[in-house]
């Protein structure tokens, strides 16, 4: 008889990233028992990894099924953050500090722009800064994600959610039809209700089903800042990199796209190309010590188009992954339409661009 783990759960999330832990949160305060497993350390992967930017980057570029996750989870961070270090005592770090489009190169700002921005309520600005337009977006907020992710985990134990590190997923198990539970590296677990939000690993995860969902891994490289407070006091963004000031002076410098498959390596390119954009946008920094650089996965997905919801013949089986750069900036809405599927609540969005379907259509 093959060992048995956590026996008595009524739904698994297999990754804990910002989705799978604030998932499991929603699910636990709605009286269910759950379970978070993750082949490696909890809250330690693109959630971890990236800058903590609470939005999508040049906005316009998207189709109206991200930009409404985005906005529903948008407006929704500043009272979770709260909830979470008052539950806590971790403060996520929750700022408004808006962001600052600079004109780029290969980045143009709309000549429509600001029509674009009211038709979905927000209240942008244009203006000159040297020779170079700008667009300023105040609706943006930023969070310090690794303390977002320790909030979160603390509230899950705080929940009683069980959290299992260092085991990964290596078959699911049907009859008929239905689910029955998942073998993993540590034993076999009998639910009858799980949820995929393992990001980049997503596909590989349920490659068994037939889905065929395109998730592939892009991996995005960072450097950070030994900054000082109030040198920087908002976002920059500048042909598809960005600076993000810390409210303790640290900055992050970031982003690289790269396909490389599930290499996490960081490389001497990426750090010069950083550290130029960097200099160029905040010479100071050029004087400032560079403590860090490190790299994350993102689940690179079609106009960053998620899949969430269930598996097509797999009853009992879901899917949340395919948000590319936006996993964290989407995590409250994902969550909540995960706990309506999972509970029969109505749901607070329509899913079905979201569906798990063969072939996606393009968007």
């Amino acid at each position: 008889m093959p060992t048995e783990i956590s026996a008595h759960t009524d739904v698994l999330l297999i990754g804990a990233g910002a989705i799978g832990l604030l998932s499991a949160i929603k699910l636990a305060e709605a009286g269910l028992r759950v379970t978070v497993l993750d082949q490696g350390h909890i809250g330690q992967e693109a959630s971890w990894a990236g800058g903590g930017i609470l939005s999508p980057l040049y906005p316009w570029r998207y189709p109206p099924a991200l930009l409404s996750l985005a906005l529903y989870s948008m407006q929704r961070y500043c009272s979770l953050t709260s909830r979470l270090a008052e539950q806590t005592g971790i403060d996520p770090e929750w700022i408004p500090s808006g962001l600052l489009i600079l004109e780029g190169e290969h980045e143009k700002i709309p000549n429509d722009v600001l029509a674009w921005g009211a038709r979905w309520g927000l209240d942008w600005r244009l203006g000159p800064a040297e020779k170079t337009q700008t667009l300023w977006c105040p609706e943006v907020a930023q969070v310090r994600n690794p303390r977002l992710l320790a909030a979160m985990s603390a509230r899950c134990r705080q929940l009683g959610v069980v959290l299992h590190e260092n085991t990964a997923v290596t078959r699911f198990r049907r009859r008929g039809g239905r689910l029955e539970g998942v073998k993993t590296t540590a034993g076999f677990m009998p639910v009858e209700r799980i949820v995929v939000t393992a990001g980049a690993w997503s596909e590989k995860i349920l490659a068994e089903t037939g889905s065929h969902l395109d998730i592939i891994p892009v991996r995005g490289q960072i450097l950070l800042f030994q900054g000082k407070p109030g040198v920087l006091d908002t976002i920059l963004m500048h042909d598809n990199h960005y600076l993000v000031p810390r409210r303790d002076g640290l900055i992050l410098a970031g982003s690289t796209s790269e396909y490389v498959g599930f290499d996490k390596s960081t490389t001497n390119k990426a750090r010069e190309e950083l550290l130029g954009f960097a200099v160029r946008m905040l010479p100071d920094l050029a004087q400032a010590q560079v403590l860090r650089q490190w790299s994350g996965l993102r689940p690179g997905s079609q106009d960053s188009m998620p899949y969430i919801g269930p598996i097509p013949e797999w009853e009992g089986l879901f899917v949340a992954a395919g948000h590319f750069r936006y996993g964290l900036t989407n995590a409250p809405a994902t969550a909540d339409i995960l706990v309506s599927l999972l509970t029969g609540i109505p749901l607070p969005l329509d899913i079905a661009p979201y569906a798990v379907q063969t072939p996606r259509s393009a968007h």
